[in-house]
């Protein structure tokens, strides 16, 4: 860390450390100064889980680079028997963390000696955008992909010495402590919430979210004549204002924008609430949780919310947070109040939003509006026949091609729409890619058919398939006391599996076997869903 920033990463009386202990539930070490020079350079060693090394980093950047704009370079050394798995073979792994985060990341040949141990390291070099390098540093490690919620502890330890990186915040120790000043805001003051949603903008992703900050910090995050919170807003790069004071303690920080900068600029108000905590006279722990409110279109609610609520209950589940997912509506938008850990309550939205993708690619390449768009005249569409396949994230570049070409080949030899998801628009399929097929059931067919051939190596004799339904499509392959499967295993040899539980409130059908006969299976499968009986392929 540069040398006249450390005091900011320390804080006063080690304040700022023990902060980033308490969130993130890592070991931290700063190696003393043995150089007269003031501006020399300090190390700081971190160790925990990939998750937890990444969110402490995290947060020192934010310290170091606090009130800068644009990308910033960072120096991380990591252990020199990490480094294979960081590049993965062939560059593989590597190759992924730069295209899931849009880091520069650059691994030094030559390794160095840790000055303490003696051990081999390798400088790691990343450049990018602050919020960004931290999320490359933790999938780096192992961390998993983006929008995975790894519980603390779940991982094993390592330990890396580093310039700057940044990531979120994980809960403490111990599991996640619902109070503070999050839990005030959950269930009371709903109604001045409402009266202080925005006007959505007229972009297909806009979304709205309000970010719950306690009142005696509004000074600090707004600035002089608004300067801190314009500054903020010009960084992530979305639209940034604080709600009117009411007899609430508590005041809102609204957030509207893309999914990626509205997560960035939730990430870079909390940084300022922490700085500004000891000058308000805040304790920084009430910090800890936090609340904020996800407003949803009315008409997607049901998609959030699930059967019986059993899609909610998985969010809730995965990201070890409190929802709650109130009836009330303001401009066709109702709230889903979450909280928990700044870092759980990201991984929530990352899976709401999720499901908004999934819902609204289920109806057809033109969207009625955007994410609470004020209700037009428009005309409202039927969803789409749709299929969606998961193919191996290796096979993803082949399917895609040079600069969408393959994807493009597809569409026009079959007459269909094709889309396929990013990462982190499905990130509850770590190894796998979402493929979804909009159009006449035949064409679909045809094009699932040509997908799964790509899957396929040259010297690769077997394959899978793998095949998202819904549970009503599930029924009509499993068919009365399993009929329809038994008939489908039967007439193409292989072995075809429907999972009992549903993942974001789909069931996934597999099957593995030569290329022919998993395209015999696609057949037997469609006809299935159609309400046909199987016949021979």
């Amino acid at each position: 860390v540069p040398g006249d920033a450390i005091a900011r990463v320390i804080g006063k009386a080690g304040a700022g450390l023990k902060n980033i202990r308490e969130h993130s539930g890592v070991k931290l070490v700063v190696q003393p100064d043995s150089s007269e020079d003031r501006s020399a350079k300090r190390r700081v060693d971190v160790i925990g889980s990939p998750m937890g090394v990444g969110a402490a980093i995290g947060q020192m950047l934010q310290s170091v680079a606090y009130q800068q704009l644009g990308p910033v370079q960072a120096a991380i050394l990591v252990p020199n028997k990490s480094v294979g798995m960081i590049i993965g073979r062939g560059g593989e792994r590597l190759k992924t963390v730069r295209e899931t985060t849009g880091v520069r990341i650059l691994v030094e040949r030559e390794p160095v000696n840790n000055p303490t141990t003696g051990e081999a390291e390798r400088t790691v070099i990343m450049q990018g955008e602050p919020l960004a390098i931290g999320n490359a540093v933790s999938l780096g490690l192992g961390g998993g992909r983006l929008g995975v919620v790894l519980r603390h502890g779940s991982l094993p330890m390592t330990g890396v010495g580093a310039g700057f990186v940044c990531g979120g915040m994980l809960p403490a120790a111990g599991g996640t402590r619902l109070g503070g000043q999050g839990t005030g805001m959950l269930l009371g003051a709903m109604g001045a919430a409402a009266n202080e949603v925005h006007p959505m903008p007229d972009a297909p992703d806009a979304i709205q979210i309000h970010l719950v900050i306690p009142g005696k910090l509004t000074g600090a995050i707004v600035g002089k004549q608004g300067a801190n919170i314009q500054q903020m807003a010009s960084q992530c790069g979305c639209k940034l204002s604080v709600t009117a004071r009411t007899s609430d303690t508590n005041r809102r920080v609204v957030c509207i924008g893309t999914f990626a900068k509205v997560q960035a600029a939730q990430q870079l108000v909390q940084s300022a609430a922490l700085m500004a905590c000891e000058s308000s006279g805040v304790d920084p722990n009430s910090l800890l949780t936090t609340t904020a409110i996800f407003w949803i279109p009315k008409e997607l609610s049901g998609a959030v919310i699930g059967k019986q609520g059993t899609t909610l209950g998985t969010v809730r589940e995965q990201a070890n947070v409190r929802i709650v997912f109130a009836k009330e509506e303001a401009r066709d938008l109702r709230p889903c109040t979450i909280s928990g850990t700044l870092q759980n309550i990201l991984q929530a939205e990352t899976l709401i939003f999720n499901i908004l993708l999934h819902e609204h690619a289920s109806k057809g390449p033109k969207r009625p509006r955007a994410l609470g768009q004020e209700p037009g005249d428009e005309q409202r569409r039927h969803p789409a026949e749709s299929t969606k396949l998961l193919v191996p994230a290796r096979a993803a570049g082949a399917i895609i091609g040079r600069q969408g070409a393959g994807l493009a080949r597809l569409r026009e030899d079959n007459g269909i729409k094709v889309d396929m998801l990013k990462q982190d628009q499905a990130p509850h399929w770590l190894e796998d890619r979402v493929v979804i097929l909009q159009g006449p059931d035949r064409n679909r067919q045809n094009a699932a058919v040509a997908i799964l051939q790509q899957t396929f190596s040259p010297d690769q004799t077997q394959g899978m398939l793998k095949l998202l339904v819904t549970h009503q499509e599930a029924g009509a392959i499993i068919g009365k006391q399993g009929s329809t499967l038994k008939q489908i295993r039967e007439r193409s040899g292989l072995s075809v599996q429907v999972q009992r539980d549903d993942v974001m409130g789909e069931r996934l059908v597999t099957s593995q076997g030569p290329a022919a006969s998993l395209a015999s299976v696609l057949q037997l499968l469609f006809q299935a869903i159609a309400g046909s009986p199987p016949t021979e392929p």
